[in-house]
Parts: C-alpha cells; sequence; structure tokens
C-alpha cells in the first residue's frame, strides 16, 4: 500500500513538472540554459521512477533534441540541416502519433460520456506528444516575452479566432455533426489544463511553428508561397486526425486552414495556439463531444 501510495505520488510529481516546463517556455532567460529544459529534465526523472517511459525513450528524446538544435544552426551544412528536419518530421510525427515505443502515457479518463449523444471520451497525459511541443517552440520560435507583445498578440488574435469560429461552427452545424449542447463538466479542469498546455501546444508547434514555418521558407522565392505552406500543412493536419474517420479529417482540414492563417498573418505561434484552445473550448463546453454518436 505504502509503494502504490509512493508511486501515486511520484506519477502526479511526473505530469505537473511536465505541465510546469511548458508554462516556462514563456518565462524569459538570459542564462545559457532555459528553466523550462530544468523543469523536463525533472519531469524526466520522476517519469523514469514512476515507469512513464523506459530508460531507451530517453535516446528518443535526445535524438529528436539534438536534431531540432542542429536544424536551426544557420551556419550547420544545408544537407545536414536538410537531414536533421526529416529526421525531427518524422520523429515528431511518430511520437504525436504514439507509435514509438517506450512511452507509457496516463490515462485519467476513461470511456466518459461527455455529452450524452456523443461518442465515449477518453483522455491521456500524453508525454511523448508533450516533448515535441515542448522542443519545438523552445529551441526554435522567438515567443512572446513581455507584456507589451501579449497584448499586441491578443488584440491581433481575438477578432480573427472570432470569425474563425463563427465560421467553423455554422458550417458544423449546418453539416449536423454537432448538436448545440450546453454543459459544465466535472472534469473540465483536468481537460483544460490538459488540452492546452500538452496538445494545442504540440499541435501547433508542429503543424504551425515547424511544417508551416519552414514549408514558408523553403518557397519564398514563390509567388504563391505562403499559400502553398499553408495548404500542405493543414492537410497533414487533417491527416493525422484521421483515426476519427474521414469527416473527421476533413474538418481537421479545415480547422488546420483557421489557425494556419491566423499564424500566417500575425508570426506568432501563440495566435494559432490561442485560436486551437479557444475553439476547442467552444466545441467541449457548448456542442456534442467528442462527436455523435
Amino acid at each position: 500500500m505504502i509503494w502504490s501510495e509512493m508511486l501515486a505520488w511520484v506519477t502526479v510529481l511526473c505530469y505537473s513538472f511536465l505541465y510546469i516546463a511548458v508554462l516556462f517556455l514563456w518565462i524569459p532567460y538570459k542564462k545559457r540554459i532555459p528553466v523550462w529544459s530544468i523543469a523536463f529534465i525533472i519531469a524526466c526523472f520522476f517519469a523514469l521512477m514512476s515507469n512513464q517511459i523506459e530508460s531507451y525513450a530517453v535516446f528518443t528524446i535526445i535524438i529528436i533534441g539534438y536534431a531540432l538544435h542542429y536544424r536551426e544552426k544557420k551556419y550547420a551544412h544545408p544537407a545536414g540541416r536538410m537531414i536533421a528536419g526529416i529526421i525531427v518530421l518524422f520523429w515528431a510525427y511518430g511520437l504525436g502519433a504514439h507509435v514509438i515505443p517506450y512511452f507509457h502515457n496516463l490515462k485519467v479518463l476513461s470511456n466518459v460520456y461527455i455529452s450524452q449523444d456523443g461518442t465515449p471520451f477518453t483522455l491521456y497525459l500524453n508525454f511523448d506528444k508533450t516533448i515535441v511541443g515542448l522542443f519545438i517552440l523552445g529551441l526554435t520560435q522567438r515567443l512572446l516575452s513581455n507584456k507589451e507583445e501579449w497584448i499586441a498578440m491578443f488584440k491581433q488574435t481575438i477578432p480573427k479566432t472570432v470569425l474563425f469560429i463563427f465560421i467553423l461552427v455554422f458550417l458544423a452545424l449546418i453539416a449536423g455533426e454537432v448538436h448545440f449542447d450546453p454543459k459544465l463538466p466535472e472534469c473540465l479542469p483536468i481537460w483544460l489544463i490538459t488540452n492546452l498546455l500538452f496538445v494545442c501546444v504540440a499541435e501547433e508547434g508542429f503543424f504551425r511553428g515547424f511544417i508551416q514555418k519552414n514549408l514558408a521558407e523553403l518557397f519564398r522565392n514563390f509567388a504563391w508561397g505562403n499559400l502553398i505552406a499553408l495548404i500542405i500543412a493543414s492537410l497533414l493536419f487533417g491527416f493525422a486526425h484521421y483515426a476519427g474517420g474521414i469527416a473527421y479529417s476533413i474538418w481537421g482540414t479545415i480547422a488546420g486552414l483557421g489557425y494556419g492563417w491566423i499564424y500566417q498573418k500575425t508570426n506568432r505561434i501563440e495566435s494559432s495556439i490561442l485560436a486551437h484552445f479557444s475553439l476547442n473550448i467552444v466545441h467541449f463546453l457548448l456542442f456534442t463531444y467528442p462527436a455523435i454518436a
């Protein structure tokens, strides 16, 4: 009994420090070692102790971290940077799709009915997927660092997000994909923090902060380069949701176009994270969740 209680507390500490690591991305630092990386190392220590990850997972973490670091070196050999980018692309997708072994993500909700007419909902705390967003944002993005930048970002993002959500919800209602279903589920707190810090940060970091950003750079000399980057990133985002079916992939692609458009207009990863999280909240609180059965 004592051992099981200790293991439970170590697991709580593991994910608590992982949440903290993501939040610490936005703490400005002057020293060589960023504070988010310290919190992440502590999270990994507790993850190993609680068997949330195996020792081989450490090599996976090192590979994607070094590949991202090398990819961002401006004076690195172009071929080397391209190879590093390909490694990041496949490694990050593998982590996000949970096909890379040695990670044992914690299940906190199992087949819960958020909506009476909805499909059952299961929630995991995904250590593997969170690594993707944490490393991409921590190693490749210039994040907001002061109050003035945050205010400017909100002013740019909120009107675009409201317009985008209104259009998408209208289309989903017309298509019969969701019903109006206002609710306040008991699982709201854990859903909110996990969706923002583990889901939205990871997905926006990868699809917008890595794929769309690098495609825009690749096609920068083309007349429609930014549009091409937006469409490809959105299609890949939709494909990543194929497990929910073809319709879910299509809606994912449409949502990805909205997130990517906002990211493109503001040039801030925080903007697409905010748009993504806002749509998810509206969906969770006001409409059938996660989908009509």
